[in-house]
């Protein structure tokens, strides 16, 4: 088949995803086009392609050597990231009903949640989702999913204590309390302020290195 078919080039797409989100690369590691290339038996146009469109998703960008990289987000492109997501996640929450945010949160919490950080990570992008995917609302479930993905890598790296990770997720998604929608409130906040915290530390870290320089 040629480079320029279309089916190629969809096809090298949601295989190149589909590896992105299994968990294959790490923020900000270079793609090598050609063994991109050769594992889904394609030439290297429509793997650039393929990046491109990655690149317009926020999930790849200009490698500063030439080709593409994962992106490798600022702790403050981070910040707004997780900012956002809190306020969706909230609003969302807010007007479910009692009973269907209950539901929802007990599709979780009679699972398993996960043994590696790719997991980990996989289900916490399941559990946001679950959300917007309860009030029907497919803008929503479009924005989520976005933020699902850009935040994928952050996710994996967050979670490399697992233990630690899977019960802040087992956490969440405890509906045994007196007031559902107060304690999930409170968990999103938590979740994701302490998130911001350790960004706002880090850029505190690199302003201090950039006055002792």
């Amino acid at each position: 088949m040629s480079a320029a078919d279309p089916i190629t080039q969809e096809r090298v797409y949601r295989a190149l995803k589909a590896d992105y989100l299994a968990g294959l690369f790490h923020a900000g590691e270079k793609l090598e086009i050609q063994d991109i290339a050769d594992r889904h038996g394609a030439s290297k146009t429509p793997v650039r392609e393929a990046a491109c469109r990655l690149m317009g998703e926020g999930l790849v960008e200009p490698d500063s050597a030439g080709g593409f990289r994962v992106t490798l987000a600022t702790p403050l492109e981070l910040i707004h990231l997780y900012a956002w997501n809190t306020h969706l996640l909230l609003g969302l929450a807010q007007r479910m009903k009692k009973s269907v945010l209950s539901q929802t949160l007990d599709r979780f919490s009679r699972a398993g949640f996960g043994s590696t950080p790719v997991e980990i990570a996989t289900l916490t992008g399941s559990i946001f989702l679950a959300f917007a995917e309860s009030t029907g609302n497919t803008e929503a479930m479009a924005a989520i999913a976005q933020i699902n993905e850009r935040l994928f890598y952050q996710r994996v790296a967050g979670a490399a204590k697992i233990k630690e990770a899977a019960r802040e997720l087992r956490t969440m998604t405890n509906s045994a309390v007196a007031d559902v929608h107060k304690s999930v409130h409170r968990r999103i906040e938590s979740y994701h302020e302490r998130r911001i915290d350790h960004q706002q530390q880090i850029i505190q870290k690199q302003a201090q290195e950039a006055l002792e320089r």
